[in-house]
């Protein structure tokens, strides 16, 4: 009965890609998994360097938000070279073709001291995800993607994730409990619209 019940366990964890460990390593396995683990840029001074695509990419983003946009903020703001900035919105926009969770702390790092929301956009997979830095509260909110609803474009966090949605506008970023979407279709509609707009500028970052 026991050696059943083991296999049956094991060809669970299989599934998760974390068969015959015991049980209590298995949950810290799963725990560690789960958790953000920045890392670096690896970028001593300021924001990284990032090709004219991705630039391009960010830019067209600032235009999706909408405002008047500042697309060489390192004039007046050292450090935020390779950037643009909402200013209406406070708002720094960073790309990036990185994986998940690398630069978080050195873009953060970088808004901070003017006190800049940011919006960090990873170009590194078929489809953008987006993370989100609070400054006031030095937070980040991370794995988004973005979806079009009623004239606005709303981030929406991973589905396994106790995170808001979060409106970002010419006035800055709207943080809500709630869901925008009134159903599941509704929000897959909006999924697929925002994957429209963008298609074409984040193949090309």
């Amino acid at each position: 009965m026991a050696q059943a019940s083991e296999q049956k366990w094991n060809e669970k964890g299989a599934r998760r890609g974390t068969a015959r460990l015991p049980r209590a390593l298995n949950a810290k396995v799963l725990q560690m998994q789960n958790n953000v683990t920045p890392r670096s840029f690896g970028s001593a001074n300021g924001l990284p360097w990032i090709k004219a695509a991705t630039h391009r990419a960010i830019m067209m983003l600032a235009a999706d938000i909408g405002g008047p946009v500042d697309f060489s903020p390192e004039r007046r703001f050292p450090d935020t070279q390779h950037a643009v900035l909402l200013e209406g919105a406070n708002l720094l926009i960073v790309g990036t073709r990185t994986g998940p969770n690398i630069g978080l702390n050195d873009v953060s790092a970088v808004a901070r001291p003017y006190g800049m929301d940011l919006l960090l956009a990873r170009f590194s997979g078929p489809v953008a995800k987006y993370d989100i830095y609070r400054c006031k509260d030095d937070q980040w909110f991370t794995g988004y993607q973005r979806a079009w609803f009623e004239d606005r474009f709303w981030f929406c966090p991973p589905d396994d994730a106790d995170q808001p949605f979060i409106l970002a506008h010419r006035r800055g970023l709207q943080f809500s409990s709630h869901a925008p979407f009134p159903d599941a279709r509704r929000f897959e509609a909006g999924l697929s619209l925002a994957g429209q707009t963008s298609t074409q500028w984040q193949e090309a970052a």
